[in-house]
C-alpha cells in the first residue's frame, strides 16, 4: 500500500470516529420518518422486540453506560471500527487471492 493512500483511509477511519463518537450524541432522541409514520398509522402495533433487542450496542446504546451521548458515541465508535474491520478483511483476502490468481499460469 502506497504512503498517500494508507494517509487517505487512516485519515478516513479518523474522520468516521470523530463523527460517530462525537457528532452522534447530538443526534435527535425523536423517532426517524419511517419510524414516525409506522407510529401515526398504527402499523407498530402487535411489533416484537428482536432476539438482539438487549445486545450490548442496542438502540445506538451502550449497556452498562450511564450517559446517554457517551453511550450513543461509544456504540457508534464500535461500529465505525467493527466496518472497518470487516472491509479491511475483505480486501485483504480479495487482494490476496487476486495475486494468487496472478501467479498462478493459465491452464492450457
Amino acid at each position: 500500500m502506497t504512503r498517500p493512500v494508507r494517509w487517505f483511509i487512516l485519515g478516513g477511519l479518523a474522520v468516521a470516529l470523530v463523527l460517530a463518537f462525537g457528532v452522534s450524541r447530538f443526534a435527535s432522541p425523536h423517532p426517524d420518518g419511517l419510524e414516525r409514520v409506522a407510529t401515526d398509522q398504527g402499523l407498530d402495533r402487535g411489533v416484537r422486540e428482536h432476539d438482539l433487542a438487549g445486545g450490548p450496542f442496542a438502540d445506538y446504546a451502550t449497556s452498562g453506560v450511564d450517559d446517554d451521548g457517551l453511550g450513543t458515541g461509544v456504540a457508534g465508535a464500535v461500529g465505525v471500527a467493527a466496518v472497518f474491520v470487516l472491509a479491511g478483511g475483505t480486501v485483504w483476502v480479495a487482494g490476496r487471492s487476486r495475486r494468487r490468481a496472478a501467479a498462478d499460469p493459465a491452464p492450457s
